[in-house]
This record gives structure tokens, C-alpha cells and sequence, in this order.
């Protein structure tokens, strides 16, 4: 077939001149991912659509086939309608946020014009009437000038609302005036049959240069967006650089004041080991010594009134001198720094030294202390076992009656080293670990001849046994007795410290 028929011509000119510009853009979306590329894409992929079916009407097709490009003309002018819309709405950042009236009526728009095509193609298919498919046709035009009208608005009531807004307007004068002039040249065809070459070729140039001034547009806004994105970036950089400068001058200033606080605090602590040394020295010994003179005077004494009074001073002072002795042992667990001294101990010596040291406190009350030594050694922080040993002695005999027995043994296997402290009076609540655990003060409770018991002796077994690694468990039941009962690890000197 020979092309001479300047419409024709003019179709497949600007049919491949759109179709490039087509293919670039979707090219662009799919490497930057950009929506007002896609929407640009849209805009020209209708536009190539809608005259490749011009191609097909005006050429040598069958009737059929003309009929059906005929009828489709409708759908790919919603397609590039649509794009514009969307295109403008995308690029003068219409939302709901920022413009929420524009935002609707576009919303409103684009609902028409995905259901148009639609119902244009049922009406073809299913009712055929005539009237409501050149209703359909009508409004389809009207909808087109509308958007074109709408997208002018848009441009001269944002005009001055972002930087390359003003840019849009002066572009758009092309693209508007291209479709005045084409939907003038449509109705004057379809309803005057007047002819409209020129009017075509006219729309044609004005669409593709439309076309240009849109694509330079868009590298240009994209290029600022570009240019804002970094600028936001070296912004932000700048602010966290300022603020970890901010944050790493007061870092610094915090620790300087927690070593000048560290400092103060070693001072105090200093003067609190100093001040313990002093306590040991000036209150035990002297609690000691009268003691030992209110027991001279009440050897020389004959049975009399007040001999009975010197043994209940007596008695005051001995219970005194436990209670101090147990306050030390405690206080002194409460400092901080206090390291252990582990070495491989002998049982019997340690034992038979309680035993001695209780002596005269047990014949008093007619108690007898035995020892069941079936372990010899414990590798343990000595001090710390005599402590342990010496609290848990004193409270067995403070709460045993006159006549009774206390048990100190030692067992032992592969693994455990168990020491046993047992009497055989008033009993207790096992459930004394809840109180030290919680913090809450220490029970006093008096003996069978009222002596008197502040709690802090089972509070600092507990701390010495738990700082050697042991275990405590406390067996009691009223009016029967208690055992107390501490499993340490049994390890040697040569076990505990590895050779290297």
C-alpha cells in the first residue's frame, strides 16, 4: 500500500515518536522507582495507544476490525487522561495532607475515569444501546477537557507552593492548547464532518513538544529532589555531629565527676576500715577485761546476796560481750574490699578451740558440748569458720535448757564437706533465710535464761558461709531442737588453685 494520505503519515510519525518516549520512561521507573515516572509512562503509553487506533481506522483494515478500533478509542483516552491526572497530581504533591480539596476532586477523577472504560466496553458487549454509548463518548470528552482545565487550575493555585511548581504552568501551555484543539477537531468531525488534517498534524506537534518540555521538567524536579535529599542528609549529618559532640562533652564531665566521687568514696572507705580498726580495739577489749574482773570479783566473793548479783552482772556482761562480738563480725562483713583467706584447715583444731571457748558458758547451764569429727579438713577461709562455728554455738546454747546436749560434727564424702551444729531445745522458724534475703531487720528473741539475741549471728553465718561457696540448711521443730547443717565443696589447697 502506498502511504500518501498526510493523516496517515502523520500517525505513524508521531505513533513512534510517542512510543520512544514510552519506552524511555518506563525504562527510567524501572531503574529509579520513581511514581511520577510510571505516571509520565502512562500519560504517553495512552497517548501511543490512542494513535496507533487511528492507524487502524483510517487504513485498510476490514470493517469489523475498524468498528472495534473505533469503540476502543474511549479506553486509551481515559489511559493518557488518567496518566495526566496523576502525573499533575504527583508532581505538584497534591495530598490529602496538604491540600485535602484538591486531593478529593482527584480522587473523584480518577474513579471516573477507571469506571468509563468499563461500562463502555459492557454497553458494546452486552446492551448495545446507541444513546448511552454516545453518552458514554461525551462524557469521556467532557472528562478530558475537565482534567486538562483541572490540571491548569492546579498549576495557578500552587503556583508559588514548591520551587518547580511555576515550571509546571509554563510547560502545560502546549498540552493545553493541543487538546482544546483536538477535542474541537473530534466534535467537528464527528457531528460536522469537517475535514481535520491540519487541526491533527497541529495537535500532534504541540503533543510532542508537550512531551519534551514534560521530560525536562521531570529530570530537572527529580534532579532537585535529588539535591534536597542530600542536602537533608548533610544536614542531619551535621546536626549528629553536634550532638555526639554535645553528648561526648557531657560524657566526659560524668566522668570526671564519678572519678571525683570514686576518690571521695575510697577516702570514706578508708576512714570506715579505720574507724572499724578502732572499735575492734577500744570496744572488745575492754568488754573483755571486765569481764574477766566482774569473774575475779565473784570468785572472792562468799555465798551471799551479793555474790547472786555479781553472777547476774556477770551473765549481763558475758551476753553483752556475744552481742558485740556478733555486731563486729557482721559490720566488718559490710565493708567493702573484704577478700578471702582459703587455706586447707584442721577441723579438730578449730573445733576443740570453740569448744574451749564455750566452756565455761556451758557449764553454767549444764550443757554439754560434743564434738563428732569424722572430717578432718576443709579447705575454707578460717576466720570465717570460726565465726561461722562461734554464732551458731552461742545460739545453740542461748536456746537450750539446762541439762541438754549440742553436737558439732564433721562428714564427709568425694565431693561435700558437711558441718552440723545441733541442739536439742526450744526450736525455730526455718523460714528465717526470707527475712536476711529480703532485708528486712534481724528477730530478737531471748534464751531460756533470757538471754538475749539481736538475729545478726545467723545473718552473717549465712554471708560467711555463701562468700566460701557453701550452703546453708536449717532442720527445726519447736520444743525439739535445731540442726543447722553447712555442705562445702570439698576441695584441697592443690584442687582449688590449678598449677600452671
Amino acid at each position: 500500500m502506498e502511504i500518501t494520505d498526510l493523516r496517515y503519515i502523520t500517525n505513524i510519525v508521531f505513533t513512534s515518536i510517542f512510543g520512544v518516549f514510552g519506552i524511555y520512561h518506563l525504562l527510567s521507573f524501572l531503574v529509579l522507582r520513581h511514581k511520577i515516572l510510571l505516571y509520565y509512562f502512562i500519560l504517553i503509553f495512552g497517548l501511543t495507544l490512542h494513535w496507533s487506533l487511528s492507524l487502524i481506522i483510517h487504513g485498510t483494515f476490514s470493517e469489523q476490525v475498524t468498528l472495534i478500533a473505533s469503540k476502543t478509542s474511549l479506553t486509551t483516552a481515559m489511559i493518557s487522561t488518567f496518566g495526566l491526572l496523576m502525573f499533575t497530581k504527583s508532581y505538584l504533591n497534591i495530598s490529602q495532607n496538604n491540600h485535602p480539596t484538591l486531593a478529593t476532586i482527584y480522587k473523584v477523577f480518577a474513579i471516573i475515569m477507571i469506571c468509563l472504560p468499563g461500562l463502555h466496553i459492557l454497553n458494546n458487549i452486552i446492551t448495545k444501546i446507541d444513546w448511552l454509548n454516545s453518552s458514554l463518548v461525551m462524557l469521556a470528552a467532557i472528562i478530558a477537557l475537565s482534567t486538562a482545565l483541572l490540571s491548569l487550575f492546579s498549576g495557578i493555585r500552587l503556583y508559588k507552593a514548591e520551587k518547580f511548581n511555576k515550571y509546571y504552568l509554563y510547560s502545560y501551555t502546549p498540552y493545553l492548547l493541543g487538546s482544546f484543539l483536538y477535542i474541537g477537531a473530534w466534535f467537528s468531525q464527528k457531528y460536522f464532518n469537517i475535514d481535520t488534517d491540519l487541526v491533527i498534524l497541529l495537535t500532534s506537534i504541540l503533543v510532542t513538544f508537550q512531551l519534551f518540555l514534560f521530560s525536562l521538567l521531570i529530570s530537572y524536579k527529580y534532579k532537585s529532589i535529588e539535591d534536597n535529599t542530600i542536602k537533608i542528609q548533610i544536614e542531619a549529618n551535621s546536626k549528629l555531629t553536634t550532638e555526639v559532640e554535645k553528648q561526648t562533652k557531657h560524657l566526659q564531665i560524668a566522668k570526671q565527676d564519678l572519678e571525683y566521687q570514686n576518690g571521695e568514696l575510697e577516702k570514706v572507705n578508708k576512714l570506715k576500715n579505720k574507724l572499724f580498726s578502732l572499735l575492734t580495739h577500744d570496744v572488745r577489749g575492754p568488754l573483755n577485761n571486765v569481764g574477766t574482773i566482774v569473774e575475779m570479783i565473784e570468785s572472792q566473793l562468799e555465798e551471799s546476796e551479793l555474790k547472786e548479783i555479781t553472777k547476774k552482772l556477770k551473765n549481763e556482761v558475758t551476753d553483752r560481750i556475744s552481742m558485740v562480738n556478733v555486731l563486729l563480725d557482721w559490720s566488718y562483713n559490710q565493708l567493702e574490699g573484704v577478700t578471702l583467706d582459703k587455706k586447707l584447715c584442721n577441723l579438730d583444731s578449730i573445733f576443740n578451740s570453740i569448744k574451749n571457748e564455750f566452756k565455761r558458758i556451758a557449764i553454767d547451764k549444764d550443757i554439754d558440748l560434743e564434738l563428732a569429727i569424722s572430717c578432718q579438713e576443709l579447705y575454707i577461709d578460717e576466720n570465717m569458720l570460726k565465726v561461722i562455728l562461734r554464732n551458731l554455738t552461742s545460739n545453740a546454747i542461748k536456746f537450750s535448757k539446762e541439762g541438754q546436749k549440742i553436737i558439732l560434727s564433721s562428714n564427709c564424702t568425694s565431693d561435700i564437706v558437711t558441718i552440723g551444729v545441733k541442739d536439742f531445745g526450744l526450736g525455730m522458724n526455718t523460714d528465717w533465710q526470707n527475712s536476711t534475703d529480703n532485708n528486712s531487720g534481724p528477730t530478737i528473741r531471748k534464751g531460756t535464761i533470757g538471754e538475749k539475741g539481736t538475729g545478726f549471728g545467723l545473718m552473717i553465718t549465712k554471708d560467711f558461709v555463701e562468700m566460701n561457696g557453701g550452703e546453708i540448711i536449717c532442720k527445726s521443730e519447736i520444743n525439739k531442737g535445731t540442726e543447722f547443717i553447712l555442705n562445702f565443696k570439698n576441695l584441697t589447697n592443690e584442687q582449688a588453685i590449678p598449677q600452671i
